[in-house]
């Protein structure tokens, strides 16, 4: 596997464990924040895996790039992928620039979604 896909799934999975810890703290923002950042991660290891790199990336680019190439086109991923990084985003957007908080509900919700997400792109990846 090259560095870069494993670099990206390592920071992935350590920000995954910091919104799942902040999740059981109550702490839903931050867990929000964290859920997003490590599908980002995430999602770019997947992309790096089918030889699709950026120097930086911009997240609407990421998620067209994502539902265009590997859920369309090469259907490595589920349509449910991309709903989950846009909704996971949004999430982010509640819990960094709100007043209210996002619901427990649904951030814990998108930490297991998160979770399933870098699963398969680590099954993808080592395959």
């Amino acid at each position: 596997m090259d560095d870069d896909i494993q670099q990206a799934l390592t920071k992935a999975e350590k920000l995954l464990r910091v919104a799942e810890w902040a999740v059981e703290q109550e702490l839903y923002d931050g867990a929000a924040l964290c859920c997003y950042a490590a599908l980002f991660w995430a999602t770019i290891a997947a992309l790096a895996h089918q030889g699709i790199k950026q120097e930086e990336w911009a997240h609407g680019w990421l998620w067209k790039t994502f539902r265009e190439e590997l859920v369309r086109k090469r259907h490595i991923y589920p349509p449910t992928f991309v709903e989950w990084l846009e909704r996971a985003y949004s999430l982010r957007d509640k819990g960094h620039y709100d007043w209210e908080t996002p619901g427990a509900k649904e951030t814990r919700r998108m930490v297991h979604h998160a979770r399933e997400f870098i699963l398969k792109v680590q099954e993808v990846t080592k395959g």
